[in-house]
């Protein structure tokens, strides 16, 4: 059974267990078993498995839109005084089901909010450079499994730059090194470079864009400093150079 998640809510590999990454509202979830309260199955995004809240997902959506800003909210009324009900994130899927005078409406857990038409995009609508959508998150904290604009992770930074992008990405560091691709000689905007356990991405300026724990938040850096940094502390130097192939994003 295929659902969506109507909140921005922790996969977790069990219950108990602390969060591995972030569904957005609107991604689909393949349900594979229930107990509990818990559904178990995969984000069928990137194929990440574990369990959500049940009460965090509703039947399935058909997406129209995505949210290309980096972090709004959907409201009870299309009026700016009426009231913030859910806070949408980057790459968030809507379903559109009206909407007028600038104001979109999208299905949500069964009923509707109205979202800013600004503020959003067509499905095929898509970011041209992931680099450029990184710079938005620019001193967004960090957030361990994170992946919206109230705070994430290394690969939650890459997986939503390319996401806006309309392109396929996994969702952890090691499963974006294993992504179809070359290994560049010289890199370029857009390439992704690893460490143990950690990603950034090249501008093509020299510098990186990457989600990091030195600084507690997303930084862009001169390429030669962080990689002097990361190769003077336990994680070491760099391991590998990625340009992803780019497959298109799937429903």
């Amino acid at each position: 059974m295929r659902v969506s998640a109507v909140a921005n809510v922790w996969l977790r590999p069990a219950p108990d267990a602390a969060p591995d990454r972030q569904v957005l509202v609107g991604d689909p979830f393949e349900v594979e078993d229930t107990a509990d309260g818990w559904v178990y199955g995969k984000a069928l995004k990137d194929g990440y498995r574990g369990c959500l809240l049940e009460a965090a997902t509703a039947p399935e959506i058909a997406p129209t839109h995505w949210v290309s800003v980096r972090t709004m909210w959907g409201y009870a009324a299309p009026d700016i005084k009426s009231a913030p009900v859910i806070d949408l994130h980057m790459s968030s899927r809507l379903e559109a089901v009206g909407g007028d005078a600038g104001w979109l409406e999208v299905r949500h857990a069964g009923e509707t909010v109205f979202v800013p038409a600004s503020q959003v995009s067509a499905w095929d609508d898509r970011a041209i450079n992931p680099v450029s959508v990184a710079r938005q998150f620019l001193g967004v904290p960090y957030v361990w499994a994170g992946n919206t604009g109230f705070g994430l992770d290394c690969s939650g930074l890459v997986q939503v730059a390319y996401h806006a992008c309309g392109f396929d990405c996994a969702a952890d560091s090691q499963d974006q090194k294993e992504m179809p691709g070359k290994a560049p000689e010289n890199v370029v905007s857009g390439d992704l470079i690893f460490w143990k356990d950690h990603v950034a991405i090249e501008t093509g300026d020299g510098t990186l864009i990457h989600a990091n724990a030195h600084h507690m938040s997303v930084t862009e850096e001169p390429r030669h400093v962080v990689m002097s940094r990361i190769a003077a502390t336990d994680t070491g130097p760099v391991t590998a150079r990625l340009r992803p192939d780019r497959r298109p994003l799937s429903r």
